[in-house]
């Protein structure tokens, strides 16, 4: 199975050749000019860049004999067609095709790189036109079935290297196939031009230039079994993956190849089957585990074309309002930790984290871990997902992760405690320990919180039950060493900055009460407050505010992406595909 050559629809070679080579015109979305416009037959991208011994398509007004449309009836391919004539610089061009408005044809293979190699075509009434383009050793574009660089891949996918399936219906549209099984993988065939003289390793080891190109479906990487010439077709490339098993039942999945440093053009198929069910190992409270996310493991898919590898581990509570932290760091990705509810096989997200390990006592002492810190009101099984955050799409690499039963104490209004920090107390991968307290609040409540230390600088943090991000902090609003929070005082310590001036939704909250820096310890007064009515509604900043006003210490990096980071964890992972 190392090397397949399939036969695509019944055609034969030399058919095959006239099939993926002739771009109709009716296809192009370039317009007709004087000056000649060269791309990819494959991808028709507009960057003008094409390799040596890959398929071209030149576009412009051009004069054929009759002002007919003519097609190449044997290879090798003439140089001569309908009266018209290319060379590249002073090298001629083998010709697939010729139309009054579109050519295409064979970029010498002999040709150097060069940022303006230019072509010339001579025409049937021996008028001339011109244009530059870009050559570079590899210039990956994938064939799609309706010959656009769009939509639906032509290709085809074999389980034995003997029957094969397209992935492409009569009208170009997609056709189900299987993402196979680890034991009887089925692998994919794409069709492509401008990769086989990619720089690799080891070019002459049977499997062509195949450890120097890479293959995404829908983001999770394949493995690359062959890429290089197909046989018999010309300047036409074969690239074998094997489909990754875990993106059965993922429905249109993008492909996309990657080859010296380039990126192809996308293009879709359709995988059809069943989601796997979700394989979880058992964690009891206390263990901690490492391992590795890698290319293999279970897959998440997002809302926009890409995925997310992750590990699942389960657990059961048997008491109401259970408190646990799950503690996952990584240095290899940026870290998210998911819990779910089981119910049978029904999978429901109740908390996400991806930042709240992360919290330091500045900027630059921030990481990507993560600390979920919920209360599990109801007994029953639940499963904690180990994955990557959605700002790093298959994020791999090694983790630990730790689940935890904490000392969360529930704290009501009007109730003042006493605590103490100290060095067995939970702690980030900073180090920064945490002490925790929980209450039920009610949609609308004001609510005053403060924290009194002579032996450290106080903090508190706010959280919702879900996890991060936070909802406000406060590291000196209560003057001195003291933390404030209340409607008067906000994130940044001062008065009528307040981000949350009301509680958002009824339910629980987590206070954590910290020192926020390392090596520190001491005794402290928490005190809980349901405040009355004020006059006037305090200024409410937004979740963008509440990033660049900074509290005494810096407890998150600002991130800029794609991602809505104002929006909760819950809300962004619960757009994920899950996995039941």
């Amino acid at each position: 199975m190392n090397r397949m050559i399939p036969t695509i629809i019944r055609l034969n070679a030399r058919a095959l050749l006239l099939a993926v080579a002739l771009i109709t015109i009716a296809g192009s979305a370039f317009s007709i000019q004087a000056q000649v416009t060269v791309v990819s037959a494959a991808s028709f991208a507009n960057d003008k860049i094409v390799a040596p011994n890959s398929i071209a398509s030149a576009f412009g007004t051009f004069n054929t004999q009759g002002n007919q449309v003519y097609i190449a009836s044997s290879v090798p391919l003439p140089t001569t067609l309908g009266g018209v004539r290319v060379r590249i610089g002073n090298t001629d061009a083998g010709l697939f095709f010729v139309a009054p408005s579109q050519i295409n044809f064979l970029i010498p293979a002999e040709l150097a790189d060069t940022a303006t190699a230019t072509i010339t075509v001579t025409n049937a009434n021996n008028t001339t036109s011109t244009g530059t383009f870009t050559i570079v050793r590899s210039a990956p574009g994938i064939f799609s079935a309706r010959a656009t660089g769009l939509g639906t891949a032509a290709a085809q996918t074999t389980f034995d290297g003997a029957v094969y399936q397209n992935t492409f219906k009569a009208d170009g549209s997609e056709n189900e196939i299987s993402a196979g099984t680890k034991d009887r993988p089925n692998i994919l065939v794409l069709y492509t031009t401008g990769i086989r003289n990619t720089p690799a390793a080891s070019p002459n080891d049977g499997n062509g230039v195949a450890e120097a190109v890479t293959v995404r479906i829908q983001g999770v990487p394949a493995t690359v079994l062959f890429a290089g010439p197909a046989p018999g077709l010309e300047g036409t490339d074969q690239i074998n993956a094997i489909i990754p098993p875990e993106l059965s039942g993922l429905g249109s999945v993008n492909i996309r190849i990657r080859a010296n440093n380039r990126d192809s053009n996308i293009v879709t198929m359709r995988i059809g089957g069943q989601i796997p069910a979700a394989r979880a190992r058992d964690i009891v409270f206390g263990q901690t585990v490492n391992d590795a996310l890698t290319v293999d493991d279970q897959v998440q898919a997002g809302t926009s074309g890409n995925t997310f590898f992750f590990d699942a581990f389960k657990f059961t509570t048997t008491t109401a309002n259970t408190p646990i932290a799950v503690d996952l760091r990584s240095v290899a990705f940026d870290a998210a930790v998911l819990l779910y509810r089981l119910e049978g096989d029904q999978l429901s997200l109740i908390a996400a984290d991806d930042e709240s390990g992360s919290y330091g006592s500045s900027v630059s002492a921030n990481n990507h871990n993560a600390m979920l810190l919920t209360v599990i009101q109801n007994p029953g099984n639940y499963a904690i997902f180990v994955t990557s955050s959605d700002f790093e799409p298959n994020g791999i690499g090694n983790y630990s992760v730790q689940l935890i039963n904490p000392t969360m104490t529930q704290i009501s209004y009007g109730q003042t405690v006493n605590g103490t920090i100290t060095a067995t107390d939970l702690q980030n991968s900073l180090g920064i320990p945490y002490d925790l307290y929980w209450f039920n609040g009610v949609q609308g409540d004001r609510q005053s919180i403060r924290m009194a230390s002579t032996a450290f600088d106080s903090f508190l943090i706010l959280l919702k039950n879900e996890g991060d991000p936070y909802l406000v902090s406060d590291d000196n609003g209560g003057g001195g060493s003291d933390a404030l929070i209340d409607p008067t005082h906000g994130d940044d310590g001062s008065p009528n900055r307040s981000p949350l001036p009301r509680l958002p939704q009824t339910g629980i909250y987590v206070i954590v009460a910290t020192p926020f820096e390392a090596n520190k310890t001491g005794n402290y007064t928490l005190t809980l407050n349901k405040l009355a009515g004020l006059n006037g509604e305090p200024e409410t900043l937004s979740s963008w505010d509440r990033f660049f006003r900074a509290p005494g210490r810096e407890i998150r990096s600002v991130r800029t992406g794609t991602v809505d980071s104002g929006k909760s964890s819950v809300e962004r992972f619960g757009t994920r595909r899950i996995v039941q």
